[in-house]
């Protein structure tokens, strides 16, 4: 065999074969059972409903993810996306970029693919150090701690505010704290790990109020589970305010958290600075399995039916005990348990539950993610024990 002929058996791509297709097609649809009828559900299909099990049983509640996973047409494009792996995602990611512009009413130039919205988080922090020493970002406390943290690893220094009595973000404040050394402003809206929303006539008076040389970056990775209201998106206001970037994630509803895309919107002039500061480049597969998801929109909608409805569950019952707790807005809810934090994770990992870390001033609060139906069930069955004096 010759050095080329060896090249060519080694370059030569596997045949995707009608079998072959059908039993990934297979593995990518099994998880499709949470929306199965009852009678499904009582055999335990359910049980096996999450695509990323993480070992030994356990029923994880404390990352935020969406369990209901990617719709079937994103799993269509999944294994379709497969033949396209060898091409980098160009044309992906501009079909993907003009679905998005046309979906939020902006230029094609106002959008940016990301690797997940903790990549725009991270460039985010990065422009604001470029300047140099001296810097500082205002953000609420607790909050998403991505973009803080790393803009105090890269010697910004992070102004936290407390949230205020019902646990959302304290606008008023936060625009006092602005200064001569502040870059940036971070609101997460819905905010993890609260779930809050502030008003959004609020928060347009707020981003309008900064100053234009601050950027103001308001993460709304949760804000198709809101239900207030008062509260929506400000992503129309990239029109006009220079200094604004809206990011938005496929991690969520989407349920597409193990495949890292995310977005931003931000004003033409922003938009082209941030795109600069790209640090990766999108994956095909999330690409393609992204855009599939934006026409879903059955699949979306009983997705978000189904987590609020038991997110509505789990505030009911935390409300019958008289516990205070936030009004989450997000996939989770967080509430105090009336003792310390660590008393109820043991008590609920002995019952194979697994709940969320402790943030810094809540040191008897828990935050706990909306799983499948069978998994909030057990969660509720297993509340009254854990939160026993």
């Amino acid at each position: 065999m010759t050095t080329d002929a060896a090249d060519a058996t080694v370059l030569e791509l596997p045949r995707l074969s009608r079998r072959r297709a059908l039993l990934g097609a297979a593995a990518l649809l099994a998880p499709l059972a949470p929306f199965a009828g009852a009678d499904a559900q009582k055999r335990g299909h359910v049980a096996n409903a999450n695509p990323t099990p993480r070992g030994s049983g356990l029923i994880h509640i404390d990352g935020n993810e969406n369990p209901y996973g990617p719709s079937p047409k994103a799993r269509d494009a999944i294994l379709a996306s497969i033949s396209r792996s060898p091409r980098y995602a160009d044309s992906e990611v501009d079909a993907l970029g003009g679905q998005l512009a046309a979906a939020h009413g902006v230029p094609t130039n106002q959008v940016i693919i990301g690797t997940g919205s903790g990549e725009l988080l991270k460039i985010s922090a990065l422009m604001a150090a470029n300047p140099g020493p001296g810097g500082e970002i205002i953000a609420a406390v607790p909050t998403y701690e991505e973009l803080p943290a790393f803009g105090a690893r890269l010697g910004l220094t992070v102004k936290g505010i407390p949230v205020d009595a019902n646990h959302r973000h304290d606008l008023a404040r936060m625009s006092a704290a602005i200064g001569p050394q502040t870059r940036l402003v971070y609101v997460c809206n819905p905010n993890n790990p609260t779930g809050t929303v502030v008003p959004r006539a609020a928060l347009e008076s707020f981003i309008r109020s900064v100053p234009a040389r601050v950027l103001v970056v308001v993460d709304e990775a949760y804000i198709h589970l809101v239900n207030d209201p008062n509260a929506g998106s400000v992503d129309s206001l990239v029109k006009e305010v220079p200094n604004l970037l809206v990011l938005r994630t496929f991690s969520k509803i989407h349920g597409l958290a193990g495949l890292r895309v995310g977005y931003a919107l931000s004003h033409e002039k922003t938009a082209a600075t941030v795109a600069a500061w790209g640090l990766s480049y999108p994956n095909i597969t999330g690409i393609m399995a992204a855009t599939a998801s934006l026409g879903d929109h059955e699949f979306l909608d009983k997705t978000r039916v189904a987590l609020v409805s038991d997110r509505t569950r789990v505030h009911a019952a935390i409300d019958a005990r008289g516990l205070p707790r936030a009004d989450s807005q997000g996939n989770f809810v967080f509430f105090d348990t009336g003792g310390p934090l660590k008393r109820f994770q043991e008590r609920m990992l002995a019952k194979g539950i697994k709940v969320g870390r402790h943030f810094d001033g809540y040191d008897t609060w828990a935050r706990v993610s909306i799983g499948l139906k069978h998994e909030t069930d057990a969660f509720l069955a297993a509340l009254p024990e854990a939160l026993g004096a």
